[in-house]
């Protein structure tokens, strides 16, 4: 091909225009890429001068065409674009009459982008009798992007087409269009596949309407552990906007939903959830878990007013639960919530020390270098840090009495010789920090060696670097569910190769039965004990 005179081009280009020439018009423009920028310049304002019906046509086709690079081409979709803006009839004009594919695509998309209600109509009409996938997908973004409601029902139907493009170009155009019917047809639609469940959660997300909000807030009930757990972390990056919904789910007797519910509160962290926590504790939820949540959520916010709640949860008869009310009370430490738990430490069983060692185990250090002080607890602190707890909250607390001016005290805690006898590594996955510590110090006093993950994904590389002896895994964990961690983990070895349990507040049937076609040894539920894993341990790793 012979060189491009820029001169020539542009004087082709305007004789073109003005005989209304579009055919010669259209090959002239094949080779702008040719000619130096300052004449694509001066050809892209021929254009704008020009008719705009003829400019629309032109260039219509030569996107249609396909004989371009995105990149060069931009200038032409910007130049369309405005022309159809200023002349929306030509647009319409050329759908009605356009049955080309090609053409089709270029024209529904251009309708989209400059939301041209009138061309609804013609848009579904020409859907109804489409069968081009493209086409139809074209058609179905720009129905969303014009945001007619009557559209809702139409556009729903491709909510089931075979075509898995079609599905999520529905999917994307319901969510734009926000109607209370969009936002149900979207919800009924969940369940189906994980991969779509996922996208449609996060366009009801991204729309952020009332409707969407309450129904992601109502997929934390939802049967399938990734729905829950995807609505879960939407809710929480959604913030503010979702706490009403979640204390108002406060006010129902399902554990599960009340525990999914305080944890996202926790999570988003918002005062106006403390009085309610409040209020639920105070009517003394049966489920432990539920008192579990609770506690674990306040721990995360300044309770100022009735903190004296907090320190009946040293009382509880459940020790996760009472770890969950010492962390809350260390964050929220004041005179009141001190002389309150000075009393009950002075008054606990001597010989169980059930708040002094939770103090401890939590690692509430605030706490304890209030209670250090008094020499029944210094006493048993010293004892406790170098007989029973695990070497890390040893360590710890050593370097906080050092760093307080303790040194002496510090000194004293004398760490007893370890066993030569070789102890488990036993893999604990969590996404709280606080069970993950009741797990370290529950695997340490049965004589393993816990070797902790807030992320499973982390765990899971983990197994194929170091195999452990044994695993206790959560089930609702964002990103990766116990489920499919057990499913990646079994790719490389069975359940007596490498024995797997799972342990959750969930007693859902469809979780329990995917946990065990996943390959997950046994399940049982929290809140655990050092006795409740020992168990597990012995059935397993007996054989």
């Amino acid at each position: 091909m012979g060189q491009i005179n820029p001169q020539d081009l542009l004087s082709e280009l305007e004789f073109d225009i003005k005989t209304g020439d579009k055919l010669k018009a259209r090959l002239v423009l094949t080779h702008l890429p040719e000619v130096d920028p300052s004449t694509r310049k001066v050809a892209i304002l021929h254009l704008l001068r020009a008719d705009p019906a003829f400019t629309i046509e032109v260039l219509t086709g030569l996107l249609a065409s396909g004989n371009h690079d995105e990149a060069t081409w931009s200038s032409f979709r910007e130049t369309l674009f405005s022309r159809a803006l200023e002349n929306p009839e030509t647009v319409l004009d050329l759908m009605r009459r356009e049955s080309r594919p090609n053409y089709r695509v270029i024209l529904a998309a251009l309708l989209g982008e400059i939301r041209q209600e009138s061309a609804v109509p013609i848009l579904m009409s020409v859907m109804h009798e489409e069968r081009d996938e493209q086409v139809l997908r074209s058609i179905i973004r720009a129905l969303g992007m014009i945001g007619d409601a009557g559209a809702t029902t139409s556009i729903s139907e491709y909510l089931y087409s075979p075509s898995a493009e079609l599905i999520i170009a529905a999917i994307q155009a319901l969510g734009q269009l926000g109607t209370p019917t969009a936002i149900q047809r979207l919800s009924e639609k969940l369940g189906a596949d994980p991969d779509l469940d996922i996208i449609i959660l996060d366009v009801l997300a991204s729309t952020q309407l009332s409707e969407a909000l309450e129904q992601l807030n109502a997929c934390l009930s939802s049967r399938h552990a990734h729905v829950r757990n995807a609505a879960r972390q939407h809710l929480v990056e959604i913030g503010a906007k979702a706490v009403p919904f979640l204390i108002d789910n406060l006010h129902h007797d399902d554990p599960d939903l009340l525990i999914h519910s305080l944890n996202v509160l926790g999570e988003i962290a918002d005062e106006s959830a403390i009085a309610p926590i409040r209020k639920l504790l105070h009517n003394q939820p049966a489920d432990a878990n539920v008192r579990f949540a609770a506690y674990e959520a306040l721990g995360r916010m300044p309770v100022q007013k009735g903190a004296i709640t907090l320190a009946q949860g040293l009382e509880d008869p459940v020790q996760n639960v009472r770890a969950a009310a010492a962390q809350a009370i260390d964050f929220n430490y004041n005179t009141v919530l001190a002389a309150g738990v000075k009393n009950m430490v002075m008054i606990e069983d001597p010989k169980k020390r059930p708040i002094s060692k939770t103090v401890i185990d939590a690692q509430c250090d605030t706490i304890f270098l209030d209670l250090i002080e008094g020499s029944d607890f210094r006493d048993f602190a010293v004892d406790y840090l170098g007989s029973k707890a695990h070497p890390e909250i040893r360590k710890h607390f050593m370097a906080l009495m050092i760093a307080n001016g303790l040194e002496e005290l510090s000194a004293r805690v004398r760490p007893e010789k370890n066993s030569q006898q070789p102890r488990p590594n036993v893999f604990a996955v969590d996404d709280s920090k606080m069970i993950l510590n009741i797990y370290r110090s529950a695997l340490h006093q049965i004589g393993c060696e816990p070797i902790l993950f807030a992320n499973p994904e982390e765990a899971v590389a983990k197994v194929r670097e170091i195999k452990p002896d044994f695993i206790f895994t959560d089930l609702n964990m964002p990103e990766m569910s116990g489920v499919d961690l057990i499913r990646a983990i079994r790719q490389w070895f069975d359940s007596k190769q490498l024995p797997i349990v799972m342990v959750t507040t969930q007693n859902e049937c469809s979780d329990n039965e995917a946990a065990f076609q996943a390959g997950v040894n046994q399940i049982i539920h929290k809140p655990f004990t050092a006795d409740t894993l020992a168990e597990a341990l012995d059935t397993y790793m007996a054989n």
